[in-house]
């Protein structure tokens, strides 16, 4: 069980492809690691009941021969905001009255479509937002890294469960850092798509379009390469979503580091960060130097400050007058401006994920998304990946960042940095406490 579950996504299908695991080996292993984790982890909402009948189904198409989905076989999870055609919200009543049960959302029909397995759905905040994982109806979901510890919010669920080998691959949604501060805190790996990539059909409270423009669905994995697989499935408009436009995901592998220009920068005057997560960003900037990337510091002017303000004025947008709104988006324009003079002459950013790694469950800080919040207002794709430990052994985090539609950039250096450092498998998997 462990070997499994402790597998990349992209290594469970390959197994089942040449019949060395059956899926339904493959279902029964996850789910036996959610039985024996999810006590101490609390990252579960509910199970799907006929997750091994169809994991049954997979193999018995496997052995006819007929046609597999990419993801044959392979079993994945999702916040609990996403409806899923017969499993209902573990939450509270407002999301399961708001839900077709009988529906799917359109990233889970698209995942299910490829021959994924909805294995369950994971804990999250009230409404599915926040910026930590607990709810009056499941409780507090702990750190796999240490139980007196946050996952983060509001994916946390959903990262934890990863971290600890009860998924695969999971879905998220980040509306200013709610995918990426998680993995940072879990130690895994996570990507927000550009805006208007992936379709919010289906998900609560986040709708898509203009009225939600900043919350993008996006993969969480314990490997880059897992982001990948997952972006090619969930990408693309449902023509449900009018936000969602049709863009080609370019090829990680055809983009080379040599030629690339990056700018870094470990911390931001308005938000400083601790020692290691400085550290981080100076060890990653200098692996891709090596690598042939030309490196240049430099910081964006008023980045933490700027989005601090309109990430404030979005949150009261509701009740303002029709002045205060154009004034806001305005403020938001010019914000998007001004960090596009910055970035035109860059292929990339490399910055911190989150200015502290997990903190103690109950430690509320107004910093924990002055990092996320900012490429969220621009529509920026972004990754998170754990490059170090801190003195506690806790992962530390950094992410990189690129022009909107290049995803590619973003993954072909996030996939150099998990090679240099060792990604989930040397920085997590040996620190799990439970």
């Amino acid at each position: 069980m462990d070997e499994i579950c402790s597998s990349s996504a992209m290594e469970l299908i390959r197994a089942i492809r040449d019949r060395e695991l059956s899926a339904r080996e493959v279902v029964d292993a996850h789910l036996a690691r959610i039985d024996t984790t999810n006590a101490s982890l609390n990252a579960v909402t509910v199970v799907a009941d006929d997750a091994r009948e169809q994991a049954r189904t997979a193999d018995e198409t496997q052995a006819k021969g007929e046609e597999m989905g990419p993801l044959h076989g392979l079993p994945f999870t999702v916040k609990d905001t996403f409806s899923t055609a017969g499993l209902v919200s573990g939450l509270d009543r407002r999301i399961r009255n708001r839900q077709s049960v009988g529906v799917d959302a359109t990233v889970v029909s698209r995942m299910k479509q490829a021959g994924a397995i909805l294995l369950a759905k994971s804990n999250c905040p009230p409404s599915g937002s926040g910026n930590d994982t607990e709810n009056a109806v499941i409780g507090q979901t702990r750190n796999p890294l240490d139980p007196s510890r946050s996952p983060g919010g509001s994916s946390g669920g959903e990262a934890a469960l990863i971290a600890a080998g009860g998924s695969p691959m999971g879905l998220g949604s980040d509306t200013g850092g709610g995918l990426r501060v998680p993995a940072a805190f879990c130690g895994i790996t996570a990507l927000k798509p550009t805006q208007g990539r992936v379709a919010n059909t289906g998900i609560y409270n986040q709708p898509g379009g203009f009225t939600d423009q900043r919350t993008q669905i996006g993969p969480a994995a314990r490997c880059v390469g897992d982001l990948l697989l997952a972006l090619r499935v969930i990408d693309g408009p449902d023509y449900r979503d009018a936000g969602v436009v049709a863009m080609p995901i370019f090829d990680p592998d055809q983009m080379p580091l040599e030629g690339l220009t990056i700018a870094y920068f470990a911390f931001d005057p308005d938000s400083l960060v601790t020692s290691s997560v400085s550290n981080a960003v100076g060890r990653s900037a200098q692996a891709l130097a090596r690598a042939g990337v030309q490196v240049v510091e430099n910081r964006p002017l008023d980045l933490v400050g700027g989005a601090r303000d309109l990430d404030r004025g979005w949150r009261n947008m509701a009740g303002t007058r029709g002045q205060d709104v154009v004034e806001l988006l305005h403020a938001w324009d010019q914000f998007r401006t001004n960090l596009l003079q910055y970035i035109r002459y860059y292929d990339a950013i490399l910055c911190p994920a989150v200015h502290h790694t997990a903190p103690s469950i109950g430690r509320r800080d107004a910093q924990r998304f002055d990092y996320t919040v900012p490429f969220s207002l621009t529509g920026y794709p972004a990754a998170v990946l754990p490059v170090a430990q801190d003195s506690y052994g806790l992962p530390v985090a950094v992410q990189i960042v690129s022009h909107p539609w290049r995803e590619d950039i973003v993954l072909a250096l996030t996939r150099h940095l998990e090679q240099e450092f060792g990604g989930w498998q040397a920085n997590c998997a040996a620190n799990l406490q439970l």
